[in-house]
């Protein structure tokens, strides 16, 4: 999975959990930006800055991830050598516009994503509306199971002999508290979070997605925020897959060949270009999430139609200008988000 393939929204954030029990977080890394956009990148500086006859003092950990930050920000910009146009689509009717984007909800440090259209989109919006917000915190990885449920065996013993051995090799590599979290997981999420750890272990670096700065900005701006669907009901939906499809992500994901950064960052350049043509990298192929595709159904199907639904909805009831951010893989394709609303007879515009 790539940044862009990976199940959507802040409710996959135990990922992330676990892999920052493995290695130092990267979010929210200072972005250059250039002259335009003029909405500012957020920017954090280091909670500290002790020195010692006048030179830093920093732990050798933290002052090894800073130059593989900053190295990864010059790839980065290197790399976008391309004009930043994202697509925007529009559905309207006499009191009500919504703007459609679609987002990656974790990029490479340093990427740029806006532009003035998008900006001017943001600066018009009322309220933004997102898959789910930091108000989901509450979410876990065990909606809709049996509370205590304890039985799940360990993750070695849900693989066949063929993974056992790649399995603990990269068990070997990660702090026993997060192999004991991994240990509780369902089985799909664990596949998740093993796709991270790996990208992680060859050098991919997080940093903050599209959703996160939206959310951030409306909030610290005084706008409304609100969620599309409930995720405790999606991530509930999704445990309800049976045990065996899980277990065929899992051995999937240990299966996978080792990514560059090139194939983990395709999708995000793609995304950033406006790229959603019928070969866009954007498009999310469930087979490689999950062999047996048992995961499309409530990950993608569901939800999309679901969203189709609230939109229309939104479009009779309420006035005003929204803003709609979710990860664009939603959005391209046959059966998607816009597939399914011009099958609807809703008139999509494509504004960017």
């Amino acid at each position: 999975m790539g940044r862009i393939g990976r199940p959507g929204g802040r409710n996959w954030s135990v990922c992330w959990a676990l892999a920052g029990l493995f290695l130092v977080s990267t979010a929210g890394v200072a972005q250059d930006a250039p002259a335009v956009p003029t909405l500012p990148y957020t920017a954090f500086s280091h909670d500290e800055r002790l020195t010692l006859a006048g030179k830093l003092v920093r732990p050798e950990s933290e002052e090894k991830q800073d130059r593989a930050v900053r190295a990864e920000m010059a790839r980065i910009a290197k790399a976008q050598n391309y004009v930043v146009r994202p697509a925007i689509w529009k559905i309207s009717d006499s009191d009500t516009t919504i703007y459609i984007f679609g987002t990656v909800h974790s990029l490479p440090p340093g990427f740029r994503w806006r532009n003035p259209g998008l900006e001017a989109v943001i600066v018009r919006a009322d309220s933004l509306l997102l898959e789910s917000t930091d108000e989901d915190d509450d979410v876990t990885f065990l909606e809709g199971l049996p509370e205590g449920d304890a039985t799940l065996p360990p993750l070695l013993d849900r693989v066949s002999h063929r993974y056992r051995g790649k399995l603990a090799a990269l068990q070997g590599e990660l702090p026993p508290e997060t192999v004991a979290i991994m240990d509780k997981m369902p089985s799909w999420i664990a596949a998740i979070g093993i796709g991270y750890i790996r990208d992680m272990l060859m050098g991919d670096i997080q940093s903050q997605g599209a959703d996160d700065w939206l959310e951030k900005h409306f909030r610290a701006t005084g706008r409304p925020v609100e969620a599309i669907e409930n995720s405790k009901s999606v991530m509930a939906n999704i445990n309800a897959i049976p045990e065996r499809a899980q277990r065929m992500m899992l051995e999937g994901a240990l299966a996978a060949p080792d990514r560059t950064h090139d194939e983990l960052d395709r999708p995000a350049h793609a995304w950033a270009q406006g790229d959603v043509g019928p070969d866009s990298p954007l498009r999310i192929f469930p087979e490689q999430l999950d062999p047996s595709q048992a995961m499309a159904d409530p990950l993608l199907t569901q939800r999309n139609i679901a969203w189709v639904e609230d939109l229309i909805g939104r479009l009779k009831k309420k006035p005003g200008t929204i803003l709609f951010a979710a990860g664009a893989g939603h959005f391209v394709g046959p059966e998607s988000v816009i597939d399914l609303l011009q099958k609807r007879g809703v008139k999509v515009e494509r504004v960017q």
